[in-house]
């Protein structure tokens, strides 16, 4: 019977994989973990990415933008995927997210990879436990973690990054021992280079590192078993690499020389360098500081000013910028301290240093860095300790182990859980869009408001994107304006610590309405509250003064209010208009008051007044739905030396040429409320 025992060669090369694909799943399981709700909202820039996305549906795939220039300007690859995902999960937290999570899951295996490649550069021994603790390394630090679990394009920009020097290198070893076999390599290399173009602005930084090894890598080093020699790369490999570099970003490149002004959108815009060197050198120091110092005061993408490193992995991190330091004129040394110069920059040169966005291209060359230290390390002990056998390697998982728990530990307990959270992460308008949707699906109102600025807040408008409009909530101010329904059944989200004038006015013309607690902010106060109203509840205006008045394009004046007791100098005076909407107006109108007293000769007379859209914008007249009341206050300061005799208020609208709503019986276009004092 024959032996089945694997052959000695195959063994660790099984272990291998088998580790590798563990250490893959692992990052999978730790990026994707409550993806939809650590972070628990979705804040600004997340939103506006599944915007785009969304935006996208119906269109056909040549009529995409290549470059959306909404939040300061980005390239187009990752509002391509999300809208991928989101014809699996809709326009939720996860499509917007799980695209940066699984890049961030990826960059476990591509770092694994990439130590492959580099470690018979490095003189590394051991070359599969080196590439297996590049993968671990990159699980024991806070700083990926936080990106992958951003839903923005940085974490697929890393991924890329790692994919074009792992194709660099395995370029490189190849054609040292097969020359005529490169072309492969060096088109993957290319293509991957050219991804970098359509993912985050960091790409502009990354070419000038394989520009600088592509050309010669002239050194003596043994090379399983072979050399490298001092051969140099095959001319047709650079122009392979070039062409599918260039082919891949051609779109983009062809936007820029169409938009030159897209190329340095954001760059220009937080740039440092005409500053001067006192802002400059203070960026220097910030950024070799995040190392052990300080880190980055964005909530976002940090627990404000904590290190990248712990200490385990910063002494890790130390010995291998030590021993690469060591060997400098070696090509693959000092590839890993460029990369780590060149990488920081696009945070070195930048405001608000150190940015761990900015900084993320210098990860894939921190991790190298720690895992070559670990081995190093190892290799010392096992040269000692010739007996200790798989004792330095238990001990290396051991420590990495820890470095893991203590950075789910962060995330998951003191990060997600700091109050903090929930202003920087939209969590209380995110809970105000679910609780829309949740009270859709189950019959809930038949009409919703929400208030101030909630309805246009880009978190909200994503996540009820797929709504039908006549679903959508509807916005109001709630200081300068309410909008009351009073057909049916509705729910109204107000924000009592932002507009408690306008809550207790809501609560006062809706009195058989139920006011609940909705929504607690991170120190446990309420944040926001939702108002029920039933149907065929009673809608009241205690303090309006009837009039009623039909004016043009199905709007009507049912009353008034008036502050008489502030029609003195200086004072603000305060009015307040409520409007029938008898069918929906056409345009969006610019709403007037005027303080007017008649002269001895029976003219009209300004004496003071205001101008604006209704609510200040919030609630445009074009929004304004049949069946309900808008209250729209109006303010201005009363001037001095007031006239003698009566005083009058004149109200109306004008459209956007300048021409007034028609208002029956009256030649200016007017309504005419008073005598006011």
């Amino acid at each position: 019977m024959k032996n089945q025992t694997l052959p000695a060669w195959r063994r660790p090369r099984i272990l291998f994989v088998a580790v590798a694909l563990l250490l893959t799943l692992l990052a999978l399981c730790i990026r994707l973990y409550q993806i939809d709700s650590v972070p628990a909202g979705l804040f600004y820039d997340e939103a506006v990415e599944g915007l785009d996305a969304y935006a996208l549906s119906g269109l056909p795939f040549w009529r995409w933008p290549i470059f959306f220039t909404a939040i300061n300007g980005r390239e187009p690859l990752y509002v391509y995927l999300v809208h991928a995902a989101q014809t699996i999960w809709g326009p939720t937290i996860v499509a917007v997210r799980v695209v940066s999570a699984t890049a961030g899951a990826l960059m476990t295996p591509a770092l694994i990879w990439l130590a492959w490649e580099l470690a018979p550069f490095l003189n590394v021994r051991n070359r599969h436990r080196f590439a297996l603790w590049a993968g671990a390394s990159s699980l024991a630090l806070l700083w990926p973690q936080m990106i992958s679990r951003l839903g923005q394009r940085i974490s697929l920009f890393g991924l890329f990054e790692v994919l074009v020097f792992a194709a660099l290198w395995h370029a490189i070893s190849r054609s040292a021992k097969h020359a005529k076999t490169q072309a492969p390599q060096t088109a993957t290399f290319g293509s991957f280079l050219g991804f970098l173009s359509v993912c985050w602005p960091g790409w502009r930084f990354t070419p000038t590192l394989p520009c600088g090894f592509c050309p010669s890598y002239c050194y003596r080093q043994p090379l399983s078993g072979g050399y490298v020699g001092r051969e140099r790369v095959p001319r047709w490999g650079i122009v392979i690499a070039v062409g599918a570099a260039l082919l891949t970003a051609a779109p983009l490149l062809l936007h820029f020389a169409r938009h030159p002004d897209h190329l340095n959108l954001r760059t220009g815009q937080i740039s440092v360098l005409d500053q001067g060197w006192p802002t400059l050198w203070a960026n220097v120091k910030a950024v070799l500081g995040m190392a052990f110092v300080g880190g980055d005061i964005n909530f976002r993408l940090n627990l404000p000013e904590r290190s990248v490193f712990d200490p385990v992995t910063l002494l890790l991190f130390a010995m291998g910028l030590w021993i690469a330091a060591r060997r400098l004129w070696r090509p693959a040394q000092l590839f890993l301290l460029a990369g780590l110069g060149i990488m920081l920059l696009p945070t070195l040169l930048s405001e608000q240093a150190p940015n761990y966005g900015r900084a993320f291209g210098a990860f894939p060359f921190a991790v190298i860095l720690i895992a070559l230290g670990l081995e190093w390390g190892l290799e010392r002990v096992n040269q000692r300790f010739p007996a200790a056998e798989l004792w330095p390697t238990a001990a290396g998982v051991l420590l990495l182990t820890a470095s893991v728990v203590l950075t789910l530990r962060i995330y998951f307990v003191d990060w997600a859980n700091h109050p903090d959270a929930f202003a920087a992460w939209n969590t209380g308008y995110t809970a105000i869009a679910e609780d829309i949707r949740s009270s859709d699906q189950h019959g809930g109102a038949e009409v919703v408001y929400a208030g101030p600025g909630v309805a246009d807040k880009p978190t909200v408008a994503y996540l009820l994107a797929d709504l039908d409009p006549a679903q959508s909530p509807r916005g109001f101010d709630g200081d300068l304006c309410l909008r009351v329904d009073t057909d049916q059944a509705a729910s109204y989200y107000v924000l009592p610590q932002r507009t408690p004038r306008g809550a207790a006015l809501l609560k006062d013309y809706l009195p058989d309405s139920r006011a609940q607690a909705t929504i607690t902010d991170g120190e446990g106060n309420i944040w926001a509250e939702r108002i029920d109203q039933p149907t065929g509840g009673a809608v009241v205006f205690d303090e309006m003064t009837a009039q009623t008045i039909l004016l043009g394009d199905g709007i009507a004046l049912r009353g008034y209010w008036v502050d008489e007791g502030r029609l003195t100098p200086g004072a603000t005076f305060y009015t307040r208009l409520f409007w029938d909407v008898a069918q929906a107006p056409s345009e969006n109108y610019t709403a007037f008051v005027q303080l007017l007293n008649r002269t001895a000769d029976g003219v009209w007379q300004r004496i003071a007044g205001a101008d604006r859209p209704p609510g200040n914008g919030s609630c445009p007249t074009g929004s304004w739905v049949v069946g309900e009341v808008v209250i729209d206050e109006l303010q201005f300061t009363v001037p001095g030396n007031l006239p003698a005799g009566d005083l009058y208020l004149a109200v109306g609208f004008y459209n956007a040429d300048g021409v007034r709503l028609h208002v029956p019986g009256n030649g200016d276009d007017v309504v005419l409320i008073g005598p006011v004092n």
